[in-house]
């Protein structure tokens, strides 16, 4: 219709029917760019939500799993605290004989930390971090993926140089295959054989240096999962289902502690 109308008013010489009708044909296409611009504005907006959403709850599942491994950890560190003392002291003063164990083999215990990060690697993949309007949440995904590959990478070191206590024992700390019970091992322990083994002390003594070392690795990544779930809750404007929290391994009087 629109071109029948150019057509003829060509033929007519009517230069302004003309304009007209091409600035009418302008306007309307310049409109219909203008009308798919907002929808998939808005298209993005929402697929930004939803995608901002699912990070939230994967960065509250987060803090929750790396709460529990440093609950974990704490708890070993400071049996094996207990242990160390009880070596260098000569005299379990109470300590069980299987805690006392339990304590020696968490000289070594050095675990991986795999907290969900679904959500995150799928937004990675795909480009759309990129894509995400709130910069406080980009560099809040950065820091705290690389909070996780610098855990990852320190792992294999505190694992290798760790020193197995059954290699420094001269048999007095020893593992039998124990097929009755559910761990399939038993620890037997000469505590009295022990505390005269001077390597077998200053080996084990040393150890929980180790394991604080590693303690404030996991501490960084809660941190930065903590720091992550703020700045995504900031811009959904939701709230952080989780706690701040601060590592104290132990208190100022050298007593265990799990705040």
């Amino acid at each position: 219709m629109i071109l029948s109308r150019i057509t003829k008013a060509v033929r007519e010489q009517n230069w302004f029917a003309v304009g007209l009708e091409f600035v009418i044909v302008v306007a309307g296409v310049m409109l219909a760019f203008q009308l798919t611009s907002l929808s998939q504005s808005r298209s993005a907006r929402i697929e930004e939500r939803a995608d901002l959403l699912r990070l939230l709850s994967e960065s509250e599942g987060a803090v929750n799993y790396v709460d529990a491994r440093m609950a974990s950890s704490l708890e070993s560190t400071h049996m094996l605290d207990r242990s160390i003392r009880a070596l260098n002291e000569g005299a379990l003063n109470g300590l069980d004989i299987d805690d006392f164990e339990r304590g020696v083999w968490a000289s070594t215990r050095f675990s991986a930390l795999t907290p969900p990060r679904a959500v995150t690697d799928e937004l990675i993949a795909s480009g759309r971090i990129g894509a995400l309007t709130d910069v406080e949440v980009r560099e809040a995904v950065s820091r705290y993926n690389r909070s996780l590959d610098r855990y990852a990478q320190q792992l294999p070191y505190f694992r290798q140089v760790a020193t197995q206590p059954d290699d420094i024992a001269d048999g007095a700390f020893s593992s039998v295959y124990r097929p009755d019970l559910p761990e399939r091992r038993e620890t037997r322990a000469d505590f009295n054989a022990l505390v005269q083994n001077e390597v077998f002390v200053r080996e084990i003594t040393g150890s929980i240096y180790g394991q604080i070392i590693f303690l404030r690795y996991t501490d960084l990544v809660r941190q930065e999962a903590f720091n992550l779930c703020q700045a995504v809750a900031r811009a959904v404007d939701q709230p952080c289902n989780a706690e701040p929290f601060t590592l104290v391994i132990f208190d100022t009087d050298g007593e265990e502690t799990a705040e």
